[in-house]
């Protein structure tokens, strides 16, 4: 499918007023999310978030080279307690910033095929997302999605960009048996208060 086709199918799936009861796309990193205001979903449990925030989390080598980890959050409530969470997490270069970068993750879960920031080092470090009322919990770690990330300029302490996380239902993993019955998503334009 060339990628005009995959950004058509994406924009029909996220039609205003549609929302997202169709299936997702099967690669959600290989087209621009669309500008709407982002759409949420755990498992099947809509929310709109409440609170965005970016932080830089942390930072690591690679050999000789440091890079720096951002997380950007999206949750129901502003408290890291929130019943409903969304999570994802970007590598940059030490000393760069993520103002005009885009960052994905392939429907794969061999780490050799995902865009790196240096050789090994995924650009795309990782996400998870949690429904805390309902005692569920995912994470790359247990399931393939795709992603993409874009940020756009920092203005003050707020960044705005686009986000397509798409995890498809239907997944099992070591620690759970049972397929996943619902796609988690989180899809649509954002405006995030920098930490």
């Amino acid at each position: 499918m060339t990628k005009h086709l995959r950004l058509t199918a994406l924009l029909l799936v996220l039609a205003p007023g549609a929302g997202l009861a169709a299936d997702l796309p099967a690669d959600c990193s290989s087209a621009k999310p669309p500008a709407q205001p982002i759409e949420v979903s755990v498992l099947g449990t809509a929310f709109v978030p409440k609170s965005i925030k970016l932080s830089r989390s942390a930072t690591m080598k690679s050999g000789d080279e440091a890079f720096e980890n951002w997380r950007l959050v999206l949750r129901s409530e502003d408290s890291v307690m929130a019943p409903l969470g969304i999570e994802v997490s970007v590598a940059i270069r030490q000393g760069q910033s993520v103002d005009g970068k885009v960052f994905r993750r392939l429907p794969t879960k061999d780490m050799s095929k995902q865009p790196s920031v240096t050789g090994g080092l995924p650009e795309f470090q990782g996400w998870s997302y949690e429904n805390r009322e309902a005692g569920t919990r995912g994470a790359h770690v247990k399931y393939v999605a795709s992603a993409r990330l874009e940020f756009g300029t920092r203005q003050g302490d707020k960044i705005r960009g686009t986000l397509a996380l798409c995890v498809p239902k239907g997944q099992k993993s070591t620690f759970d048996k049972t397929p996943t019955t619902a796609d988690s998503y989180a899809i649509g334009a954002f405006e995030a208060t920098l930490k």
